[in-house]
């Protein structure tokens, strides 16, 4: 919308004289606009472009193929999020999978999407052979007085955004989901680390702690 310029604050004389009845007004720094005689009045109209931006809108913009707004909802606000910031699907979780532990939480976005921190924290690895995890970045955190790491496994070729010693910070953006190391299919394998060694199950960890 457009407004005329003088219906801006500004500075008017100490006395106006109101041009009706030669009276003088005042003195009391009025901020006033005087519309003329036959200006008609009328209603204030929005057209069609205007946006309003939805998590899906999100979702797409850090290139989120496989939403899911019933797994998690990430708050921006909170100190501590999910490692997406829309939700997504999950496929594997914590504990015992063909006769071995599988230690983290298996997230499925589709190819590419973007990771987050879950918390400000250091890095601590950072590598593009990781072995089984493939590309990989470790994370070292404080939550609640105590040592907390991150894992982010199996992330794309040419992705990463950070090395060791980086200081991140919470939602921030350091690699895309990819298939590296010992993987079968697009996925982020994520892992919660005690004292920074002993791994504990994501997904009740992430719903305790990613609330504010």
């Amino acid at each position: 919308m457009t407004t005329p310029a003088e219906a801006l604050p500004h500075t008017h004389e100490d006395s106006v004289t109101a041009p009706a009845n030669g009276s003088t007004l005042p003195p009391n720094n009025v901020q006033a606009y005087a519309a003329p005689a036959g200006t008609l009045v009328t209603d204030l109209a929005r057209d069609s472009t205007y946006g309003v931006g939805t998590l899906v809108d999100l979702a797409s913009a850090t290139s989120i193929s496989n939403f899911s707004d019933t797994v998690f909802t990430n708050d921006t606000g909170c100190a501590v999020q999910w490692p997406y910031p829309a939700g997504v699907p999950i496929t594997y979780g914590f504990g015992m999978r063909d006769g071995r532990m599988h230690e983290g939480t298996d997230f499925v976005p589709g190819r590419s999407a973007q990771i987050q921190a879950v918390a400000d924290g250091v890095v601590r690895v950072a590598t593009d052979n990781g072995g089984a995890f493939g590309v990989t970045i470790v994370i070292d955190h404080f939550i609640d007085g105590a040592l907390v790491s991150t894992r982010y496994a199996h992330m794309e070729y040419n992705s990463r955004q950070v090395e060791v010693g980086d200081t991140v910070q919470v939602g921030q953006y350091i690699g895309r989901t990819g298939n590296t190391g010992r993987s079968f299919g697009d996925h982020l394998h994520f892992e919660i680390l005690q004292n920074g060694s002993q791994a504990v199950d994501p997904l009740p960890w992430l719903r305790m702690h990613a609330t504010c």
